[in-house]
């Protein structure tokens, strides 16, 4: 039987470009979260400086909060302080521009997620990383790290995306967390991490999956009252009804543990075969467990591992995905890019 092991969503709204005054809550949270007796504390996306791309300080937000990988460091070292497992949420990283920007015109928008233009910062043209990374307890390493590929409209001009044709962006990794392997012997539990608006794309999902994951991380910055005024229209309810069935799905298509955190709310753990999943201590009824709309909390889930088991015995997807002649190629995420 693999364990069970609890994770804490901490979802709080953070204050535009007050970067220590943020870290100061999400610290006192992940404590809280320690003492509840959670493995792994999760913070939402943007949660160091806000999205605020328009303010005149949030480029100086951005690069304060990762300047010398400070804060990731006071992270790291509260890891190995309270033997908590710490992915938190997104920080924004500010990198002098990549050799793509350097003496040639910006790409123009042809549908990818790219940024249009470098900023500037100092003088000299930088770029902004939204950067998700896990750390691992005890002691403080980083197990896993990724940067948004899939950015929402409104962040291209902003931010550089993690770009497909010079890395492979979704890659697995082995946790401190353990599940029973082979012949009486335990094996870590892989993660992966994704970020916001790539949940609406299951081909993210579906690369980690074959990359062994048995368990992805969404820190998020998503509104649910902030709908389309076309959408409105037609539904006022338009971003709840998105997120309260995207995780459950991408739950079952994979057979995989979904870990929403959202500074936006509807913050959700949710598992195969049950859906969403209860607080620590609530008893489970499939629904429970999605946090109110922007609202600020911590919700310690209890999360069984072993019903992933039963869900891949059931369903059989990875074998599937595994097996030779599948007909759709994500061995590209397997083995690598095919000539």
């Amino acid at each position: 039987m693999a364990p069970n092991y609890k994770i804490a969503l901490i979802q709080f709204q953070p204050k535009d470009v007050a970067v220590e005054e943020n870290f100061q809550k999400a610290e006192s949270y992940i404590r809280k979260a320690a003492l509840g007796g959670a493995h792994l504390a999760v913070l939402p996306e943007y949660h160091l400086t806000s999205w605020c791309p328009e303010h005149p300080s949030f480029v100086a937000a951005c690069a304060e909060s990762s300047a010398d990988n400070s804060y990731l460091a006071r992270y790291q070292a509260l890891a190995r302080e309270l033997n908590i497992n710490i992915v938190p949420g997104t920080i924004c990283e500010v990198h002098p521009a990549s050799s793509s920007f350097q003496g040639k015109e910006p790409p123009s928008d042809d549908g990818d997620s790219g940024k249009q233009e470098p900023a500037t910062w100092k003088g000299q043209p930088i770029e902004i990383r939204n950067m998700a990374y896990w750390i691992s307890a005890s002691t403080g390493d980083l197990a896993g790290s990724y940067q948004k590929m899939n950015l929402w409209h409104p962040e291209r001009p902003h931010l550089t995306a993690g770009d497909i044709k010079r890395h492979r962006p979704h890659r697995a990794f082995d946790t401190p967390f353990l599940k029973p392997g082979p012949n009486g012997t335990q094996v870590p539990i892989r993660a992966g991490l994704l970020i916001c608006w790539d949940l609406a794309f299951p081909e993210g999902f579906r690369a980690l999956i074959a990359d062994g994951a048995d368990m992805i991380i969404v820190p998020s910055y998503w509104w649910v009252t902030a709908v389309d005024e076309n959408s409105a229209k037609i539904s006022r309810d338009a971003e709840k009804i998105f997120l309260g069935s995207v995780c459950v799905t991408r739950a079952c298509e994979n057979t995989a543990a979904i870990v929403f955190c959202n500074a936006g709310g509807m913050s959700q753990v949710a598992l195969p075969l049950k859906g969403v999943l209860p607080p620590v201590g609530e008893e489970w009824d499939g629904k429970k467990g999605v946090m109110g709309a922007e609202t600020e909390e911590m919700q310690i889930v209890d999360v069984d591992f072993e019903v992933l088991r039963v869900a891949e015995e059931d369903y059989k997807v990875r074998m599937d995905m595994g097996g030779k002649g599948w007909h759709y190629d994500y061995t590209l995420w397997r083995d690598g890019p095919k000539e």
